[in-house]
């Protein structure tokens, strides 16, 4: 391959390469920053409210038709729906990745469009509503009352008028909506008074509707001929609650009138009275905004960040913000740990290289090649539209190892050439890269055919595989792009000819520089006396252990951080000095020599090589078939949630008595910075006054200790909760990894019950699973919601009496609506918005069954006792009822135990619910944990098999041989099963219990997965040029044994270093803590195994593998002999033969 024009034209390679890192550079500036590529499926949700009706009656009148026809709509994956006691009815259809969320949206309301008419009257006249749910949360934050001097109703008001319309108005918010309630004129009606003038609580909702109305009168004087024309106007809807009281009822016979005030008390309060907030047990309201698919999170967060700044200066005294909860303190904190993980590795792969090559030329090449391809990289990845996310990164940081390797090849070669005694570096590079350049096409194809098959996978893990595999193609397609231009020019340019004769100005600058050196005699004297060898080994080595335990933080660790500095200062002086040099290179040709000999020794014993090829693959099909699964590991977000459950029927006040407690509870822990308390809503309970939830943030992770980690917090509050709250059910979890699917990182497990049957013997069939599930120790805790055993009376109506009095069962459930339930009456306008009037009895006519006494219905110009056609019976029954896919369910989360992954507890649940599920009752997996089950499966296998049957119809092809390519092919197997090994051997450690809590388990996950991937890909390229350089020398007329033994022994030291680099470099990531430490961990382990033990087997297996191959290949198709002489490979053959 000629590429001379790159090396005689400097200037046009470093052209190439700077305007590669400027497109870079601006691909990096551009691109959206996020945590994970977008992945949770479009969800649309169906909202819609029937004032006063139980959760029964919300599912059979307002959820099914509703379900009926919105089932089955294109791209439809699952369907949920809640019905509860509130009467609230919600629904959401989650679609197919891919789904345009915006078409999705409008197929659902035109579905829900043709249920309109079988829907009562009281929902229309709310209303359905459909929107498109986003499903990234990106921010929880609070308002809080620290002196505690406002009520409730102006908090929530406050932020709904003022400060949610600029929040909504920033670019990127999808949504943000207040955990609150809008104010409300609230009538509240007097029964007794009512009953008097004979007047039911329809008349109270018609009067309004006469005279809070707004009317267009018309004009004046139009087309009249006269001077001036006049707007008619009409004072319209009412505002102030003065003006309510005066509204007019009904004229009495003493010629007087009745006005709403003497019947009814009348004030500005609140729609309804189920939420309450607290921020660090002060009064608050809780806001959550939700962003818009499609746009860049970290930057919306930023100004909505900015804008609660700016906000904080114009609050009303007393009033504070607290942010709850902010996805951009994780992933700056992910993204931080994993840009220092990339320069420790750049920083520690610069030392091994420097350790191998000893010269600071030839470092500073590969060193130069490095942060030009990956830079570049960004460029190509803003054109096909990916974002900058922790899959994107990791990927950088593992393409270090073979951006490198590409550019020690040619380093290497252009070396090689100098032994063999050119003078001049051009002309080196020129012949070097005559013979290299298309090894590296080659290679590079090889590799990219790993990771491009990986991109054609669907669903979540298909956009995790896509991500990481087209940044590593990308990363290596420009690493090759280097390697032809950029690398042979700068060794042309930096290299010099080895023991070659000086010219003139040579000869000046040698003198000057030993001038130089004497100067510098003393110094280097005494280095060398201090710094021997071995003592330069360990300091580079406490050097490095240094900077992967963050020993370098002049802040955490000011003393050892100057020691460390000193070390390695000293390290650095003591790998300059001959002495080392010539030790290392000592302790080199020594190893080699043994080498050779090793590498005889497996090709002679060919059992021996082919029991371990054999050995290898059983194992890595065992091991994988007993190493956890798993999706994506828990992180320490720095946010735990928390789920109150209180006993049915409990009070409002009993609720908020109990979560003071829970609050008290939670600020005891150091760990924690606040705290928000969410009175009457569960993040995966329902809402009512039996439900409640917690927000905790904690402190930074800099701030925290190991002991301290978001694991051991939320299981030592869950500890202190059981002991010390007894009258409720508190859970800690924490929040999902990836947004959009649920709002606990838990298995979502809905159970259906395909029998119709009754909700009790349900209840009693999913209790007793989920308490065998509980048994197994896969399972830490497996809990439901749900509760049939909420209080509640039961009316029957006597239809015979009601008939005999002249009245319909009909105006009895309306006038109880009315008192107990609530009417939606009509409409005021104030702040520049639209409220509801509110009709309902006063709380103290409602407090209990008592009550029903004073309660009147007209029977014509009568009035009578509602209890004259009433019937009261106690019952029991569910606060909320929900269904999955049509089917009525329940929800249980499942905790797997420490120590244990997602993928064995859901093989547990699928273990048990075969062993103990009756017929006719199972479940459905939602959530994340559907996803894992559905990716678990064949498709992951066969895109492994695809990747291998892409590399060996490649290499095929380079090869003209269907044989040969298998010397490379079963190497590989020997890199998959070191990483197999190194995490299993990792769980085991952590399964010890003083250390589960702080190293937790490693599965096999997505991580692990993209690793075994990029394993794939460099141990191919390791035993390719393995096979490349003894192919040369078979050609060269050399025996198959001493081609396979010289061309092993040439590619050692470049194996050796670019491994090593790559080992060394990684393990920041092997001991990675803080945010981000799990998924770290997985990746750096798996690849730091497979890359050693690969390694180590590939040097004395492939060899062997070569011969075997070789010899087969031969007998087909003879050798062709390329140079029978040998005369131009004499140099080299002496240099790899000593």
């Amino acid at each position: 391959m000629k590429l001379d024009r790159f090396i005689n034209r400097p200037v046009l390679s470093t052209v190439i390469s700077i305007l590669l890192v400027i497109l870079g550079f601006i691909g990096l500036a551009t691109l959206p920053i996020t945590q994970y590529p977008d992945i949770a499926p479009p969800t649309v949700s169906v909202r819609a409210t029937y004032t006063g009706a139980n959760a029964q009656t919300v599912l059979n009148s307002v959820i099914s038709p509703l379900e009926d026809q919105i089932n089955g709509v294109e791209n439809m994956m699952y369907m949920t729906s809640n019905a509860s006691n509130s009467g609230s009815a919600d629904i959401s259809i989650y679609f197919k990745q891919g789904t345009d969320p915006d078409m999705a949206a409008v197929n659902v309301q035109n579905r829900v469009s043709m249920a309109q008419g079988l829907l009562p009257a009281e929902v229309t006249k709310v209303g359905v509503t459909t929107q498109k749910r986003q499903t990234s949360m990106l921010m929880i934050f609070s308002i809080y009352d620290e002196k505690d001097q406002y009520n409730i109703e102006f908090l929530e008001n406050y932020a709904n008028i003022n400060l949610i319309p600029e929040v909504k108005r920033v670019t990127g918010v999808g949504d943000a909506n207040v955990m609150g309630m809008d104010y409300s004129m609230r009538i509240w009606l007097k029964p007794d008074i009512m009953a008097q003038y004979k007047l039911i609580p329809n008349d109270v909702v018609a009067a309004l509707s006469e005279q809070n109305i707004e009317a267009a009168p018309g004009q004046l004087g139009e087309r009249g001929k006269q001077t001036f024309q006049y707007t008619l106007r009409y004072k319209g809807r009412l505002q102030q609650p003065a003006e309510f009281e005066e509204i007019v009822i009904k004229a009495l016979e003493n010629g007087e009138v009745l006005r709403l005030k003497d019947i009814a008390r009348v004030e500005l309060g609140r729609l309804a009275y189920t939420f309450n907030n607290t921020v660090n047990g002060h009064k608050s309201v809780s806001c959550i905004v939700y962003q818009m698919a499609g746009t860049n999170a970290t930057q919306t967060i930023s100004d909505i960040e900015k804008l609660l700044d700016d906000y904080s200066a114009k609050l009303p005294s007393g009033l504070k913000i607290n942010i709850a909860q902010n996805a951009n303190d994780f992933l700056f904190a992910s993204i931080h740990e994993v840009v220092k993980t990339l320069i420790e590795a750049f920083i520690l792969v610069f030392i091994v290289v420097y350790i191998f090559l000893q010269d600071m030329r030839s470092t500073l090449i590969p060193a130069i090649a490095i942060p030009v391809a990956l830079i570049a990289t960004f460029f190509v990845l803003k054109l096909i539209g990916f974002s900058i996310n922790l899959l994107t990164l990791s990927a950088m940081v593992l393409a270090i190892a073979i951006v490198v390797d590409d550019a020690i090849v040619v380093v290497e070669g252009v070396h090689a050439k100098l032994d063999q005694g050119y003078k001049s570096a051009r002309a080196a590079s020129i012949d070097a890269m005559h013979e290299l350049g298309g090894a590296i096409v080659s290679i590079t194809l090889v590799m990219m055919s790993v990771f491009i098959p990986v991109s054609f996978m669907g669903g979540t893990a298909g956009t995790f595989y896509r991500q990481f595999g087209l940044t590593m193609a990308i990363a290596i397609a420009f690493s090759a792009i280097n390697a032809l231009t950029l690398s042979p020019a700068l060794c042309a340019i930096f290299l010099k000819p080895h023991n070659s004769e000086a010219s003139l100005k040579e000869r000046i600058g040698t003198a000057t520089k030993e001038a130089r050196k004497i100067m510098l005699a003393r110094y280097a004297d005494s280095l060398r006396r201090m710094m021997r060898p071995g003592i330069t080994l360990i300091f580079t080595v406490i050097a490095i252990l240094g900077m992967i335990f963050g020993f370098f933080n002049f802040e955490n660790h000011p003393v050892l951080c100057i020691v460390m500095i000193v070390v390695s200062v000293l390290a650095l002086g003591g790998m300059t000095t001959d002495k080392f040099k010539k030790a290392f290179n000592d302790s080199y040709d020594s190893l080699l020599g043994k080498y050779k000999k090793q590498v005889l020794n497996f090709i002679q014993k060919k059992w021996l090589s082919a029991g371990i090829v054999a050995a290898s693959i059983v194992l890595l099909v065992v091991f994988m078939q007993i190493t956890p699964t798993g999706m994506v590991p828990n992180e320490d977000t720095g946010t735990i949630m928390g789920a109150v459950t209180l006993p049915p029927g409990t009070s409002q006040e009993r609720a908020q008595q109990i979560l003071n407690r829970v609050d008290s509870l939670v600020a005891a822990d150091p760990a924690v910075e606040s705290r928000t308390i969410i009175s009457g809503f569960s993040f995966i309970g329902g809402q009512g006054p039996s439900y409640g939830s917690v927000i905790i943030k904690l402190k930074n992770w800099e701030e925290r200790s190991t002991m301290q980690n978001s694991t051991i917090v939320y299981a030592t509050l869950f500890m202190r909760a059981q002991k010390v709250i007894k009258e409720a059910q508190v859970l800690f979890f924490a929040p999902p990894m990836i947004p959009g699917y649920s709002a606990s990182s838990d298995i979502e497990l809905n159970m259906q019950d395909k029998t119709g049957g009754d909700l009790n013997h349900f209840f009693d069939v999913v209790n007793a699973y989920t308490a065998e599930l509980e048994k197994r120790p896969e399972v830490n805790s497996a809990r439901t919601s749900f509760n049939p055993n909420f209080p509640q009376y039961m009316l029957n109506i006597d239809a015979a009496a009601c008939k005999k009095a002249g009245i319909s069962p009909s105006d009895i459930l309306t006038t109880l609506q009315g008192y107990y339930g609530g009417l939606y009456a009509s409409n005021f306008n104030s702040f520049g918005k639209m409220y509801r009037v509110m009709v309902q009895a006063e709380p103290d006519a409602t407090k209990n069954l008592e009550s029903l006494q004073s309660i009147k219905v007209r029977n014509g110009s009568e009035m009578a006792p509602i209890t004259q056609f009433v019937s009261i019976e106690k019952i029991y029954g569910p606060d909320v009822i929900s269904r999955f896919n049509l089917y009525t369910s329940m929800k249980v989360m499942v905790a797997p135990a420490s120590g244990y992954t997602s993928g064995q507890a859901l093989q547990a649940i699928a273990e048990v619910a075969q062993q103990n599920l009756p017929a006719g009752f199972g479940y459905e997996l939602g959530g994340m944990a559907r996803e894992e089950a559905q990716t678990s499966g064949s498709t992951t296998g066969l895109i492994f098999v695809l990747c291998f049957v892409f590399v060996y119809l490649l290499l095929s092809a380079q090869y003209e041989s269907y044989i040969l390519p298998l010397a490379v092919l079963l190497s590989i197997p020997f890199g998959l099963l070191g990483s197999f090994l190194f995490v299993n051997g990792a769980s085991a450690i952590g399964s010890v219990p003083a250390l589960k809590m702080i190293i937790g388990s490693m599965s096999n996950d997505i991580y692990m997965q993209i690793a075994l991937i990029m394993l794939m890909g460099l141990l191919a390229k390791n035993a390719i040029l393995i096979v490349e350089f003894a192919l040369d020398r078979r050609k060269m007329g050399m025996s198959i044994t001493w081609a396979a033994v010289l061309g092993a022994a040439a590619r050692l030291r470049p194996i050796l270093m670019t491994s090593l680099a790559m080992i060394v470099g990684l393990l920041p990531l092997m001991f990675a803590s803080g945010a981000g430490a799990n998924g770290n961990r997985t990746l750096g382990t798996s690849a730091i195994g497979g890359m050693l033990i690969g390694m180590i087997l590939q040097i004395f297996i492939v060899p062997a593998l070569f011969v075997a191959f070789q010899y087969l290949q031969e007998k087909f198709k003879p050798m062709e002999w390329d140079d029978v002489d040998n005369s131009d490979a004499t140099a080299e053959i002496e240099q790899y033969s000593k």
